[in-house]
């Protein structure tokens, strides 16, 4: 056996806990995103998917979405990068349930429901604004203050948000090109 390395038995404790709720805090983001996910009218994204069948079953249109609306948030566009980050992302393991979805069928969901996934997920940052869970973007010049038109009721508006999930999208659809 190498050294340094020990059998690990069947009652021993593991790295991680088997229960994933215990993976990661209470008060950790994932939660308020998957909550606010299943309340989301995804009927649109649900239509495109055949019930039973032949074939292999497809991912859950909801899980695919969470994990996109994530990992787009955390600055991740590449759906390889997302395909690699769910094998080590204690986050996107919860979200995905264990599964790892393939870059293609990340590319392909984000390809086929381009306008529903935009629409969705400028609904999830608008309830996120609304209930302070975060900004989307801070700019700092040396300390010098600037007066500017620059409330929070003005910049968390609806368009200013699809303004920056176009921005998003584009550049995922960019890097899923390269």
């Amino acid at each position: 056996m190498a050294r340094g390395f020990r059998r690990v038995d069947r009652d021993q404790q593991f790295l991680l806990p088997v229960d994933m709720r215990e993976w990661l805090p209470d008060d950790h983001v994932v939660w308020v995103l998957l909550e606010v996910v299943e309340h989301l009218d995804v009927t649109a994204l649900e239509a495109r998917y055949v019930q039973g069948g032949p074939g292999r079953r497809a991912y859950d249109p909801r899980m695919l979405l969470a994990l996109l609306i994530y990992a787009y948030s955390a600055g991740v566009r590449s759906s390889r990068q997302i395909e690699r980050s769910c094998r080590t992302d204690v986050a996107l393991r919860v979200i995905c349930g264990l599964q790892v979805p393939d870059h293609t069928v990340i590319a392909r969901f984000r390809q086929q429901h381009q306008d529903a996934v935009r629409d969705l997920f400028t609904q999830v940052l608008l309830i996120c604004a609304k209930a302070g869970l975060g900004r989307l973007g801070i700019i700092a010049v040396d300390g010098t203050k600037i007066s500017a038109n620059a409330s929070k009721k003005a910049s968390c508006r609806r368009p200013w948000l699809q303004q920056q999930v176009d921005d998003i999208l584009t550049r995922a659809a960019a890097e899923d090109t390269a």
